[in-house]
């Protein structure tokens, strides 16, 4: 399996070398948190469960919307309880996406003995893995960045397995839209030619598609010229998965030149507000159920999507959009494990509680089975489902009923 970022793929290249220092703080006594220490649904008499939280959050290339997601579901657990009422509090890590950072962020969460610590994106977070594993601390998080974590026995990822986003798509254009042919686009960086020659092309053979790949200059694109030469091939289907700005300029080019087939965007959103007259009509995968749709939603989820919208709405509004969900969803997946230990709360009993995750519920997505097998070269992987929306009238509609899984297709 060669892919290494599966959502926010080529993120990576942009971080370069960025060298700055990791800064650790624990949240949770101050500032918007510290309501949740009022809460009388939290035991005063007992303290809080600290777990590590390892986020990207400054440097070059920074994501406040991962780092917004999980604190928001923090402060809601908090006020709901807690971790079997006890008060949920992280100790924060913030990379620059550098190995040093991710680094001291291990060795400082080792020697305060966290119990377990939740990622939210940090490209340099396999050197970690190690220093982790040493201390029998797991690793936790929505989607793995990186290789060491993906395959590591004590990392455990709540959303679908990176590979699921490069092969689901094609099972829809093959099944749901009967298309024939394909054009993938990608960045011409190794990790992009080895997702397509390992993952993309013998699951778009298994189906029986034509299918060729088209790069680009990851530092230097010209989207409209890469377009031009995707639908000379005669595509019925443009496809790939990109960063959020990429994918906007991919769709507009696509636009630009009339082209009239299916548009396949990875599982971006963020060219839906940048132009939505452009994005109707367009495919986006994600491994949630997404706001705005309830349509053949479960009940529960419904009811979880609006706990979602109504924290973020009060916690960090301008981040309701986008990856924060991933990190919501993974921070409530983490607290529904945490609540199953009744006993000390450690490293040993949260590593043997996730072991055991089989049939749990998602928050807001699909069942989780941490049992190493839901997607092969990704056994950190607790899923594999995704489901494809299209958007309508600035918004995205469920297209495929329910998660759609293809890890049949990936030898």
């Amino acid at each position: 399996m060669g892919r290494v970022v599966g959502k926010v793929t080529s993120v990576a290249s942009v971080i370069g070398t960025a060298l700055l220092l990791a800064a650790c703080t624990v949240t949770g006594s101050a500032g918007a948190a510290s309501r949740a220490s009022t809460d009388k649904s939290a035991s005063a008499n007992r303290g809080p469960v600290t777990v590590g939280f390892l986020n990207e959050q400054q440097g070059a290339v920074a994501f406040p919307t991962f780092g917004a997601g999980a604190q928001a579901a923090r402060i809601y657990l908090d006020h709901h309880g807690g971790i079997d009422g006890r008060p949920l509090r992280f100790l924060d890590c913030y990379t620059d996406g550098s190995t040093a950072a991710a680094v001291a962020c291990a060795n400082r969460f080792v020697a305060a003995h966290v119990p377990v610590v939740l990622e939210g994106i940090s490209i340099g977070s396999d050197a970690a893995v190690p220093i982790l594993a040493g201390a029998g601390i797991p690793l936790v998080g929505h989607t793995a960045f990186g290789n060491v974590q993906s395959n590591s026995p004590d990392a455990f990822f709540f959303g679908a397995a990176t590979g699921a986003y490069d092969v689901v798509p094609l099972e829809v254009m093959k099944h749901d839209l009967h298309i024939s042919a394909v054009t993938y686009m990608a960045a011409t960086n190794p990790q992009d030619r080895g997702f397509v020659d390992d993952d993309s092309k013998p699951a778009a053979r298994a189906l029986g598609l034509r299918y060729q790949a088209i790069y680009y200059n990851g530092t230097s694109p010209n989207f409209q010229a890469t377009v031009g030469a995707a639908i000379a091939t005669g595509a019925k289907a443009l496809f790939f998965t990109a960063p959020e700005p990429t994918c906007t300029s991919l769709v507009a080019a696509a636009r630009t030149l009339s082209y009239k087939g299916a548009i396949f965007a990875g599982s971006c959103s963020a060219f839906i507000k940048a132009d939505g007259a452009e994005a109707n009509g367009v495919f986006t995968a994600s491994d949630l159920y997404v706001p705005g749709d309830t349509k053949g939603v479960p009940a529960a989820a419904k009811k979880q999507l609006a706990v979602y919208e109504k924290a973020m709405n009060h916690y960090a509004p301008q981040y309701t959009n986008g990856f924060a969900q991933d990190t919501f969803s993974s921070t409530m997946d983490l607290a529904t494990a945490l609540q199953r230990i009744h006993g000390k709360v450690d490293a040993k009993t949260v590593l043997e509680t996730l072991r055991r995750i089989h049939g749990q519920k998602s928050f807001m997505g699909q069942s989780l089975d941490c049992n190493g097998k839901q997607w092969p070269g990704e056994r950190a992987a607790c899923a594999s489902g995704l489901i494809e929306y299209q958007v309508h009238g600035g918004r995205r509609v469920m297209y495929t009923k329910g998660f759609v899984n293809a890890e049949n297709l990936v030898k």
